[in-house]
């Protein structure tokens, strides 16, 4: 019985999905979870380095937004981030 009623709820999912009320909330989500991303970047690019907070955040915006089949933005942005500094740079001039 829980494979027929997880097929029932599958079925439902996709039927939702495909409305354009479904579709249209799809894609403004994806596009808020891309919108978060470019935050997080922009804020680090801006500061030079990425929190771990952050970075940790960031995975987590991209790991949805890639679930709901973000276009590739979403990975360059989150590979950058992953190779910046986690720590402010050494200021002892």
């Amino acid at each position: 019985i829980t494979v027929i009623v997880q097929h029932l709820l599958d079925w439902l999912e996709e039927r939702r999905e495909e409305t354009p009320e479904g579709k249209a909330c799809h894609c403004i989500i994806r596009h808020s979870a891309l919108s978060m991303l470019k935050t997080v970047h922009r804020d680090a690019i801006a500061r030079g380095w990425v929190p771990f907070d952050d970075l940790e955040e960031a995975q987590e915006i991209y790991d949805s937004y890639h679930t709901l089949g973000g276009n590739g933005a979403g990975t360059r942005i989150i590979h950058e981030l992953q190779t910046m500094d986690n720590y402010p740079p050494n200021q002892s001039e």
